[in-house]
């Protein structure tokens, strides 16, 4: 009996024993899964925190873009404003250019006629061709029939330096030499074709006179001038007293 009790002891508190390093792992288990649950969520708050500071950095990021892209424009916009204004000054310039040396062929002409340039336009075509549209007019009242030719010419510039070159060297024999007959005004038109690498500066108009009735002239319009007076309103043809516009260029 002595040993039977014993016996039961023993198992018993074995199995006590058993009991507690349960309970003790089972402390320890819920120990640690705390603290590593305390440490992920530390670290979910650091991983959140940096998310919204990365958030405002990349607004604020935007932000500067939008402005820089803003600020862009408007030089963009300057820049082309004052290009105009100074392609615009530079008209003005050769406007008065032109007036005096008109004023000044007026004063010796006597009485020979004088023949000026009243627009010449360019429009830009595929290719790299042109079109120009040219009015002379005659300066002289009552001059009568203003015979001759009108010759065009490109003022280029290369890698040699600067060139002058016929026009109607450029394309066929029918562009950038014309026959002029008129008493008020006459319109000439034609077309041509830039060589490659040729870079062009101004366009001269020379009048050649049939006899010397009629001054010999030279007028020099720029290349961008002309082009850029493709988008202005064409000028009104002139009136004559008693002769109707169409036939002032006969």
């Amino acid at each position: 009996m002595g040993r039977a009790r014993s016996g039961k002891l023993r198992w018993l508190l074995v199995v006590i024993g058993w009991l507690v390093v349960l309970a003790v792992a089972f402390v320890l288990g819920y120990s640690l899964a705390g603290y590593d649950a305390e440490r992920s969520l530390a670290r979910i708050q650091a991983l959140q925190i940096e998310r919204d500071m990365l958030t405002e950095q990349l607004a604020s990021q935007r932000d500067a873009r939008t402005k820089l892209e803003r600020s862009h424009q408007m030089d963009v916009a300057a820049q082309r404003a004052a290009q105009k204004q100074i392609l615009q000054l530079e008209q003005e310039l050769v406007r008065l250019q032109q007036q005096v040396t008109r004023l000044r062929a007026l004063l010796g002409a006597g009485e020979q006629g004088v023949v000026e340039v009243d627009a010449l336009v360019l429009t830009s075509l595929e290719d790299g061709w042109y079109r120009y549209r040219l009015t002379l007019s005659q300066l002289v009242p009552d001059f009568g029939q203003s015979e001759g030719e009108v010759v065009l010419f490109l003022v280029a510039s290369s890698g040699n330096g600067r060139s002058v070159l016929r026009v109607s060297e450029l394309a066929n024999a029918a562009a950038g030499r014309h026959p002029m007959s008129f008493e008020h005004f006459q319109v000439f038109e034609g077309r041509f074709r830039l060589g490659t690498g040729v870079e062009p500066v101004d366009l001269i108009v020379e009048i050649v006179p049939k006899d010397d009735t009629l001054m010999a002239s030279r007028e020099v319009v720029g290349w961008k001038m002309a082009l850029a007076a493709q988008s202005a309103p064409p000028p009104l043809p002139k009136t004559v007293p008693g002769v109707p516009a169409g036939a002032a260029n006969r």
